[in-house]
């Protein structure tokens, strides 16, 4: 309140003061004059208290003017509870648009390592055959060399033992048989040098299949539990006791189609509503289509009893 407030009230008290005050002087003394004149009568007076009624005005101005500045508040708390909510929807798309950017990101960074790991294992097979081409030629030609010189070698000598005699020819028949067996013997050595490098080549080339062969089974496996746990939470009802940071274990069984043969809880998350949600979305789920199409043997090896962590995206903060 300020003062422009209190003046007509003012104003309004001093001109009845004014007025009662008229009719009292007016009553005192103009009034014995007419006292003959007058007829006496019975006069019903009724004081008329002004405070009063100026302050019942004002008490009522200053209750509506609190209405009114309690409505405006009121009104105020209503918009910025709004404005609250809204900040926090916006929040939350944004923080879920930037949750699957990272996914897509991630996802084709993963693709692009894996195609980069099988290109150089590719290249790595491709370089080790090339070099066992490599040696498997030059000993060929080194081979061929020797044999060719040992040819002439042979014809020379030839010539040189028919001027020879009978002792000679035979010592030169047996020093060639000497020569043709440690010939053989060296022609021996060489192969079973060459099976074992052969031997070897293969051995790595098996691990190496080996170990592309368990990162390939990794990564299919990971593709489909993560597969499985996409199909529990699109199934799932987030029950009103769910908090942040809860989980449970599921142990759950399944057929060869994808079916689901069985489930139950193995670790409690604390809270059996938020336990029976997670059962309850498997058993929604009902069948796993996807798993039809996984190799027999690692269903077998690591689907057919499968125990899983389950944590719904939106409690892991």
């Amino acid at each position: 309140m300020n003062l422009r407030s209190y003046l007509f009230p003012a104003l309004l008290a001093l001109i009845l003061h004014s007025v009662i005050l008229s009719a009292l002087f007016y009553s005192w003394f103009g009034y014995a004059e007419d006292e003959k004149q007058l007829v006496p009568r019975h006069v019903k007076a009724q004081i008329v208290d002004i405070k009063s009624q100026l302050k019942a005005q004002q008490q009522d101005k200053q209750a509506e003017a609190r209405r009114k500045e309690e409505a405006r508040r009121q009104a105020e708390r209503k918009e910025e509870a709004r404005k609250k909510e809204a900040r926090k929807k916006e929040a939350l798309k944004q923080a879920e648009a930037k949750k699957k950017e990272d996914a897509r990101k991630q996802a084709e960074a993963k693709r692009k390592a894996e195609n980069k790991k099988k290109a150089d294992a590719l290249k790595k097979q491709e370089a080790l055959k090339q070099e066992a081409l490599k040696k498997e030629a030059a000993l060929k030609k080194a081979e061929a060399l020797k044999k060719d010189a040992q040819k002439k070698e042979a014809l020379k000598q030839e010539a040189l033992q028919k001027k020879q005699q009978d002792e000679a020819r035979r010592k030169a028949e047996a020093q060639q048989e000497a020569e043709r067996k440690s010939e053989q013997q060296r022609v021996e050595r060489e192969l079973q040098e060459q099976k074992r490098r052969e031997s070897e080549l293969a051995a790595a080339m098996a691990a190496e299949e080996r170990e592309m062969q368990a990162l390939a089974n990794q990564q299919a496996t990971a593709g489909y539990l993560e597969y499985i746990a996409s199909e529990i939470e699109s199934n799932w009802s987030r029950p009103p006791s769910a908090r942040n940071g809860m989980k449970v274990v599921l142990s759950l069984h399944l057929l060869p189609t994808g079916e689901v043969d069985n489930v139950y809880v193995v670790e409690s998350s604390g809270d059996s509503h938020f336990d029976d949600s997670a059962i309850r979305a498997v058993k929604r789920v009902g069948r796993f289509t996807e798993l039809q199409k996984m190799d027999p043997i690692l269903f077998d090896r690591n689907f057919r009893k499968l125990s899983l962590e389950y944590k719904p995206s939106d409690l892991r903060r």
